[in-house]
């Protein structure tokens, strides 16, 4: 391994692998920096076709397990929380494995605010305008184009991302859990309208090792971090046999299991001083919990980009925590609904939760 200072960051890019390597390496690497065996690490990795649930979620609720049988598409858990994310060669991941202290101090979500808006400043250097979205998004011109999520195990930090190069999304379609009937062309054309890929906006793919280096580029200039490139060190391929073997368990996959019907679509529409608003949420009963929401309808609102981000704050969010989130943001943005109220979103999910 090359030798480095001790407040530099050893650069690991560890391939084209499948799901279940990744997955171990991460259990690893938390392991050995709990042990205070390795440096810092910034991980670059790729996969072999794969589709991963997040941490809390369900396989059977979130993929179209069959196809995936059908199709060799391999499915893993995710340490980090989040949603389900379908990864191809021509993606590429990305994570921070170190210790708290270094890097900015706060707390978790100002903290991934600063990540997001380093990785975000690297990519922008590609030639596109990418900026960070809250939660833990980043976007270009209102599309997403990078997902993150981070956990904390004791003064440690597993944070991790993606970059869509390119995007298949009829594919990505037919192995998240979307009923045959919705698998139109209106379908691609929706998803098309919130999520992108490099080569989409560039008109044609850039080069792996260009993003790479444009992602570390966005970390130093934004973070200050310093970095020397090596091989993953000793100490991690050590403890990689028993963390492989702990993900290739079926209890790991298992975890949080729920029946496939758990999570119904609920629908509710509202009429408001504001307009019609339309809800369409999936949820999951089990938890009491917001999954993901939709939200259309007749109505006016100021910013635009309003509605995006309000979607994305409310994903995977309990159901009592609605309110202070849309109050939140209605501040944060000075949004003007014109008639349409915080509450009148609070009530429309609230409709939509009880709807059979």
């Amino acid at each position: 391994m090359t030798a480095h200072a001790s407040d530099d960051w050893l650069v690991v890019d560890t391939g084209l692998r499948p799901a279940d390597e990744n997955m171990a390496l991460d259990k690893a690497l938390l392991l050995a920096m709990l042990e205070s065996r390795t440096p810092n690490i910034f991980r670059f990795l790729r996969f072999e076709e794969s589709a991963l649930v997040g941490y809390h979620q369900s396989p059977e609720q979130e993929l179209n397990l069959e196809f995936c049988r059908e199709q060799g598409i391999a499915v893993q858990r995710r340490l980090t929380g989040g949603g389900a994310l379908i990864f191809d060669p021509t993606q590429i991941g990305w994570e921070l494995v170190c210790r708290r202290d270094a890097l900015p101090q706060g707390d978790m979500a100002s903290l991934a605010r600063k990540i997001c808006e380093a990785a975000a400043a690297g990519l922008s250097l590609l030639g596109v305008r990418a900026q960070f979205r809250p939660r833990n998004d980043i976007e270009v011109e209102g599309r997403k184009i990078s997902g993150t999520g981070g956990i904390m195990d004791g003064d440690v930090l597993l944070f991790q991302g993606t970059v869509l190069v390119d995007l298949d999304i009829p594919r990505m379609l037919r192995v998240l859990r979307v009923p045959l009937e919705k698998l139109d062309a209106h379908a691609v054309s929706s998803v098309a309208e919130r999520v992108t890929s490099l080569k989409a906006l560039l008109g044609k793919a850039p080069e792996l090792m260009a993003v790479q280096k444009a992602l570390l580029d966005g970390f130093r200039a934004q973070l200050g971090l310093s970095f020397v490139e090596g091989d993953v060190p000793d100490t991690i391929t050590a403890l990689l046999p028993e963390a492989l073997a702990g993900v290739r368990d079926a209890e790991w996959l298992g975890i949080n299991r729920r029946a496939r019907d758990a999570m119904p679509l609920r629908k509710a529409t509202l009429r408001a001083p504001g307009g019609t608003l339309q809800a369409e949420m999936l949820w999951d009963s089990y938890g009491n919990r917001v999954r993901q929401v939709r939200f259309s309808g007749d109505y006016f609102i100021q910013p635009r980009r309003a509605i995006v981000d309000l979607e994305a704050a409310l994903r995977n969010v309990h159901l009592n925590d609605v309110d202070g989130i849309i109050a939140g943001l209605f501040e944060k943005q000075a949004v003007d609904g014109f008639g349409l109220q915080p509450e009148h979103f609070a009530t429309v999910l609230r409709m939509a939760a009880k709807d059979a």
